[in-house]
């Protein structure tokens, strides 16, 4: 077979290894990474590709074959006949996505999961067909028909065996008349059934799910528009569940809703079989410290039944329980006559517990708590090891219990120090920041995150078999024993970086590939990071996932990105209606990696009753090189201002040299043609932009740095110089604290036009303030502006947040500094990746300014 496989597939001939597969791989470069002398090592690589079942080597006449078996790949999905359920809703159901491997997926497991999810939807008749169109280059065509069939609704259950009336059967099992009938919910309603049985004596009672039995109605079913039970009755404001629920079956299910208006209704019963068996009574006669049902549930005989040996347990269960409340002579008996069952008790006297010359009822439940909260408080007061036992000395003739808690505290544990021996200046400041929280009590936790940190530490720099040890000098006084760890780094040989290995891509060039990847002479996880990074950001793929590989023999690490492209073409169209700008027309069409380089572009367009609007813009965040990225826009805009309107079309583009990875230099040109309070203005602008913008984590950064300084010339109708700087940082402190602080300014020429003065107020500067309230009605030629926030967790993933804006606007420097406007405020949020989802609350500190609260909803931070 494999020789076979050999003269039917193509070859790819790198030097003397020949490199097959049973399918036509995806787009990857093994013919320029494999090779005679490496091809071992990318054989355990490429064994790691998703979508590969597994890698074959063999050697013939001084040549190497590579065989590469690869799953199928799911190319495309056919859903006909879904009316009820969305496409997406079916293809999350059966974990399918187009451009998956298929590995243990066959036609009987989805047909059979689909049916299940119709079933749990209501149509209970739903049939489904499947056909899997395999093609000769492994690309698999998946068809699913769907016959959904009859909506079915609830109309009540029915009851084989029962001595109950089914109505208050239903009630039980909250089956709602007029409710979608689901069958897995009907399935469950078994354990609550038997709950029942058995809450009402039925002690050897059993019960099992038939089935469903369906039916259909021939009078009308008004339910389906007003679901409901008994419970209703009882409370009213569940009407307004109930009319909830009837209009969702209207909305989902019109044709099926008005066939049960009309006499036609589809209704289904879940039938259970119930096998009662004698109805057991249980009295606890002289039982006054504990309920009934309290002694009934804690004596197990619901979960076990009754007989000789569960009886006895139950005795001992309940002597047990009254011991523990000090009741030391009770004295229990049981009486068993066929399904009459009578326990006599005779609790006695309950005890005193005497406990440090302090007396209370005897309760094992409290001394427990009396002993754990002085354990508790020792540990608190660093001494770890504090352990403790109680014992009782009972006087039955006095009924006192004399109670002695024995405490050995030990000795305080303290961590005192870590010592690191070395020269590394990173590892000695993870040393600092961990020496920055003791001493403390001794915390095996705090340890153990510092050997992950140094360890993590190593393999980002490359030095992958580096490690520690560790030595503990202890120092010991009458009262604390303080520990002190040393450790000795061990870096090892730093490793290389070895080959690149792409897979799965489709248009992408290699050497747009090669713009992404961060390449250096030795490996570090930060170079990994920003080439995840830059594949993300690129806006090409839909996912990216980087696996690294040592080669120990020769240390270097070797790395498998795995790429998969993002839809190419992209379309919207939505048609609107509102009373300002009359019907609305709204599209996009965009289309990323032109000629597989990496270009980007999109056009927005919007029709209304009294403008037109549109927006095209090509990018490329990888022009040619990894060092530059190219932004440019064709476009048509109106924006809205406290005291003008904009309308304005022509273009801008920016040119970005990254100078590192993160600060970027570069150009701006525009031409604009704008029309403000009634006068058309030509402007041509030029001007350079330094931007650099730091995060710690590039999906869930902790620490941002963004910096911001433009400065551009415009010429034309008028001539003016333009300057702006903006600066923000969050910074983590300790304990979950957050500071973020902004600082901005700008200037711009005396012959600037209305639209390029600055104002402030709103959400994004003085939130005091209404939007661009300052600085009316003609904005001012320069701003400063001050930003400082605190944020401090609360409870789990809530944060508060105080803060406090100031600046002003002003035709001169001296106005926007000596007279600010000020204000300040409290946040409420839930951390996200992003930042928190915050409510803002601000209240401006100018006493000449109106005393308004003003309110905001946003995401995230604003630089």
């Amino acid at each position: 077979m494999f020789f076979l496989l050999l003269l039917i597939s193509p070859l790819i001939v790198t030097g003397k290894v020949f490199i097959m597969s049973n399918y036509p791989l995806p787009g990857n470069n093994l013919e320029k990474v494999v090779n005679e002398k490496n091809y071992l090592q990318m054989v355990e690589v490429i064994k790691n590709i998703e979508g590969v079942k597994d890698v074959f080597t063999m050697q013939e006449g001084g040549d190497v074959y590579v065989y590469v078996e690869r799953y199928p790949i799911l190319k495309k999905v056919v859903i006909k006949g879904n009316v009820a359920l969305w496409r997406d809703t079916i293809m999350s159901h059966l974990g399918l996505y187009e451009g998956m491997p298929l590995k243990d997926i066959n036609k009987e497991s989805i047909e059979e999961r689909l049916r299940r999810l119709y079933r749990d939807e209501g149509f209970l008749d739903a049939k489904v067909g499947v056909t899997l169109d395999l093609t000769e280059d492994g690309y698999v065509y998946l068809y699913i028909g769907i016959d959904e069939g009859d909506i079915y609704f609830t109309a009540g259950g029915r009851y084989e065996g029962t001595s109950f009336k089914e109505d208050e059967l239903n009630k039980a099992l909250g089956l709602v008349k007029g409710q979608i009938a689901r069958e897995s919910e009907f399935e469950d309603k078994v354990f609550t059934l038997q709950d029942f049985y058995i809450n009402r004596g039925y002690l050897d009672s059993f019960v099992y799910f038939k089935g469903i039995k369906k039916e259909e109605l021939k009078k009308p079913f008004l339910n389906v528009l007003f679901p409901t039970d008994e419970r209703i009755t009882r409370k009213p404001l569940r009407m307004v569940g109930s009319l909830v629920d009837g209009f969702s079956n209207f909305i989902r299910h019109p044709v099926g809703v008005f066939e049960a208006l009309t006499g036609r209704a589809k209704v289904a019963y879940p039938t259970f079989s119930i096998i009662e068996g004698s109805k057991y009574k249980i009295e606890f006669e002289g039982a006054k410290y504990f309920d009934s049902n309290y002694l009934l549930d804690i004596s197990q005989l619901k979960e076990k039944g009754v007989d000789p040996f569960s009886l006895e347990e139950a005795k001992e269960i309940l002597e047990s329980a009254y011991k523990k409340k000090g009741f030391f002579d009770v004295s229990i008996s049981y009486k068993a006559q066929g399904s009459y069952v009578v326990f006599s008790i005779a609790e006695g006297e309950r005890y005193t517990a005497l406990l440090e010359g302090e007396e209370f009822p005897y309760d094992e439940d409290v001394i427990k708590s009396i002993l754990d909260k002085e354990v508790q408080k020792l540990k608190r007061e660093k001494y770890t090891l504090a352990e403790g036992s109680y014992s009782l000395k009972v006087d039955r003739d006095k009924k006192i219990v004399y109670v002695e808690l024995n405490i050995n505290k030990g000795k305080r544990q303290i961590l005192s120090r870590f010592l690191y021996k070395g020269n590394d200046r990173e590892i000695a400041k993870i040393f600092r920041e961990y020496n920055d929280k003791l001493p403390a009590v001794y915390n095996t936790d705090l340890i153990e995150a510092l050997n992950i940190d140094i360890k993590n530490y190593l393999l980002r720099k490359g030095y992958m078999e580096g490690d520690f040890s560790i030595d503990v000098s202890l120092q010991e006084d009458e009262e604390s024993i303080y520990y002190t760890y040393i450790y000795t780094v061990k870096e090892g040989p730093r490793y290389k970086l070895g080959e690149d290995l792409y897979y799965g891509y489709h248009h992408t060039s290699s050497r747009e590939l090669s713009y992404m990847t961060v390449r250096r002479e030795f490996y570090s996880e930060s170079d990994t990071n920003r080439t995840l990074s830059n594949m993300i950001t690129s806006d090409i793929f839909s996912g990216v996932k980087i696996d690294t590989f040592l080669d120990k023999d020769k240390k270097e690490v070797h790395r498998l990105i795995q790429l998969s492209e993002d839809k190419r073409g992209l379309y919207d169209l939505s048609l609107g209606y509102n009373t300002e700008e009359k019907i609305v027309i709204d599209t996009f069409l965009g289309w990323k990696n032109l000629l597989g380089i990496g270009w980007n572009t999109g056009l927005r367009y919007r029709k209304t009753g009294k403008r037109e609007l549109y927006n095209l813009e090509l990018s490329d965040n990888f022009l040619f090189t990894r060092k530059l990225w190219f932004k440019a826009s064709i476009f048509r805009n109106y924006e809205e201002h406290r005291s003008y309107t904009l309308t304005s079309k022509g273009f801008t583009s920016s040119l970005g040299y990254r100078l590192t990875n993160n600060t970027s230099v570069g150009p701006i040109v525009s031409r604009t043609t704008n029309l403000a309070l009634g006068e058309r203005i030509d402007i041509s602008k030029y001007g350079i932009f330094l931007l650099r913008e730091y995060k710690d984590d590039i999906f869930s950064p902790k620490r941002v740095h963004y910096d911001s300084v433009s400065i551009t010339r415009a010429t034309g109708d008028r001539e003016y110089t333009k300057f702006e700087l903006s600066t923000f940082y969050l910074i983590p402190l300790r304990k979950g604290l957050k500071l973020s602080f902004k600082v901005a300014g700008g200037y711009v020429g005396r012959s600037a036009p209305i639209f390029e003065r600055f104002f402030l107020g709103g959400l994004r500067d003085l939130r005091g303030y209404n939007f661009e309230s300052v600085g009316q009605p003609n904005g001012g030629r320069y701003y400063t502006f001050g930003r400082i926030e605190l944020e401090f967790p609360i409870k789990g993933p809530f944060v508060g947040i105080i803060f406090g804006d100031a600046g002003n606007v002003g035709d001169k420097l001296s106005q926007t500094i000596k007279n600010p406007k000020k204000d300040a405020g409290i946040s409420a949020g839930i951390k996200t990746p992003v930042g928190p989802i915050r409510f803002d609350v601000a209240i401006p500190l100018e006493k000449s300014a109106p005393r308004r609260i003003r309110l905001y909803l946003s995401v995230g931070y604003y630089y």
